[in-house]
């Protein structure tokens, strides 16, 4: 399994990451693919297409979206910072394996450094209860640890997880408002704090 930045060396790949993209996310919680697209041209974010190698050579089986420090930016505490923001397989592939090879990539690429993971938090009277349980239950498999913080972004309630498990609400935050700008950040995300 690769992990090819579809503005590179994963071109080919773009179409399938956004059609999942629009497929696989709730409308309030996408960006606009434009902002998507200007927060890549500044360095700020990488889209992804999550390829897997067969024995009929490679296809496309999911997509990972991070938010990251720019080149050249001030880390927070000395360590820069990542933030999963999508991450989606494909559904024809699914419960095969493809999600857990492909979170141990992501930690890989982003070991030694702050990465964050939004979680749709638990939610017994959720109508997704069940598929919340299952996705917390299947980072926290991969190696991802709960950090206790809990913040209402795009509408949404989540549970912030992180390998180390540990980031705190200003770091969330602070990481946001770097990449988006303060203004941006409160119209897009509108974080608030539930509790840590």
């Amino acid at each position: 399994m690769k992990l090819y930045d579809v503005f590179t060396q994963g071109k080919e790949y773009r179409n399938q990451v956004y059609a999942l993209y629009q497929e696989a996310f709730p409308e309030e919680e996408k960006k606009p693919v434009s902002m998507l697209e200007d927060m890549e041209k500044q360095g700020k974010l990488e889209i992804l297409a999550v390829v897997e190698d067969g024995g009929e050579g490679e296809h496309f089986v999911g997509l990972a979206i991070n938010m990251k420090e720019p080149s050249g930016g001030t880390p927070l505490k000395g360590k820069e910072t990542a933030l999963l923001d999508y991450f989606a397989i494909s559904p024809d592939v699914r419960g095969k394996g493809c999600g857990s090879r492909a979170l141990k990539l992501l930690l890989e690429r982003f070991a030694g450094k702050t990465y964050i993971f939004e979680v749709e938090m638990r939610d017994e009277k959720a109508p997704n209860a069940a598929l919340r349980e299952r996705r917390i239950a299947f980072y926290l498999r991969g190696g991802l640890q709960e950090t206790g913080l809990f913040v209402h972004a795009y509408d949404t309630d989540f549970e912030i997880l992180a390998p180390d498990g540990q980031v705190t609400y200003e770091q969330y935050v602070g990481f946001l408002s770097r990449l988006m700008g303060e203004e941006e950040m409160r119209r897009v995300v509108n974080p608030t704090l539930i509790r840590e």
